[in-house]
């Protein structure tokens, strides 16, 4: 059974990772945050992590996924989406251990205004092409993530459920439409490239195209038994649901 290193283990898609496959393996933490001015001591302790757990692989499920255009804090985001990262690398090459990372499809694309969140995503992916690596990397590109565990209500499938299903209402713009990746495909994925023999492998994650106030209106009109048998585009939201229901008390 391999021993794997859960770096951001407070995030919802790690939440789901462990839930899934804790018969598979052994999961360790740490419980250092990362900064900038403490990478020595940062570092120290992920290596001590690594012998004393005999870890065969890193998952980095750590980032500020803020992607608006007024954030102030860049340095942060910078510290968790680039900075961190590089600290990863150097123990994953030094150990020889894969690594998994993840980029965003925001920066893709061209047509769009950069945020903070893609701009730093996108100096990972320059670092990443100019370095040689001697661990196995794992480059996952992907779009917004949803799924059971996600209590972040600057996110939008968060603020819907917390809508529908809690009493204190937060605002959201349904007026757009968004591509997103159900958090349990996604970690499919994670687990069957956790075997790939490759030195460097890429991924890029498929997403779904989803009219948020379309999606609103249907689970508002409480037609989501109807629906879970019909479209099997929404039945991963209609399970995401359920979840937000039982842990709102509603029946």
């Amino acid at each position: 059974m391999k021993n794997i290193l859960v770096i951001g283990i407070r995030s919802f898609i790690s939440k789901n990772f462990i839930h899934d496959f804790n018969s598979k393996f052994n999961f360790f933490s740490i419980h250092r945050y990362f900064k900038k001015n403490n990478e020595k001591t940062f570092l120290e302790t992920l290596d001590k992590n690594i012998r004393k757990n005999k870890i065969d692989l890193i998952l980095n499920f750590a980032a500020i996924n803020d992607n608006s255009f007024k954030v102030k804090n860049f340095d942060k985001i910078l510290e968790s989406n680039f900075h961190l990262p590089i600290a990863l690398i150097k123990s994953a090459n030094k150990y020889r251990i894969p690594l998994f990372l993840f980029l965003s499809k925001d920066m893709n694309e061209n047509d769009k205004l950069k945020n903070f969140y893609s701009i730093s995503k996108e100096m990972l992916r320059v670092y990443l092409d100019n370095i040689k690596l001697d661990c196995k990397m794992r480059v996952l590109n992907i779009d917004s993530v949803y799924g059971p565990f996600d209590l972040n209500k600057k996110r939008i499938f968060p603020s819907i459920f917390n809508n529908l299903y809690n009493r204190k209402k937060v605002n959201i713009n349904l007026k757009q439409n968004k591509y997103f990746t159900y958090v349990k495909d996604l970690n499919k994925i994670i687990y069957n490239l956790i075997f790939d023999k490759k030195h460097f492998a890429y991924k890029d994650i498929k997403s779904k195209k989803m009219n948020i106030n379309l999606i609103y209106r249907l689970l508002k009109k409480n037609k989501t038994m109807t629906l879970r048998r019909k479209s099997l585009k929404y039945y991963p939201l209609f399970i995401t649901s359920d979840w937000y229901k039982k842990y709102y008390g509603k029946k």
